[in-house]
């Protein structure tokens, strides 16, 4: 019995500490992938495709100068 008791703390102890050292190893490797430029860029274009795509905005389309005579120009769309 005592043997068990033995064998089920040392065990655990052992757990702990792997579990432990498993822990610190993703947090570290996710700090470093959090603060890598790579992924801050990547965060900031999905952010504003986001944006576009949520926008409640009305999108225009696209427009153009056009002359109508030596003196006048009016805004036509793009086609």
């Amino acid at each position: 019995m005592i043997g068990l008791v033995i064998v089920g703390a040392t065990s655990y102890v052992m757990g702990t500490k792997a579990g432990h050292r498993r822990y610190e190893q993703i947090s570290r490797n996710y700090r470093r992938i959090a603060d890598s430029p790579t992924t801050k860029k990547l965060a900031g274009v999905a952010r504003e495709r986001l944006v576009e795509v949520l926008s409640t905005q009305r999108k225009l389309p696209p427009i153009e100068l056009q002359p109508i005579d030596a003196e006048q120009t009016v805004y036509v769309p793009r086609r």
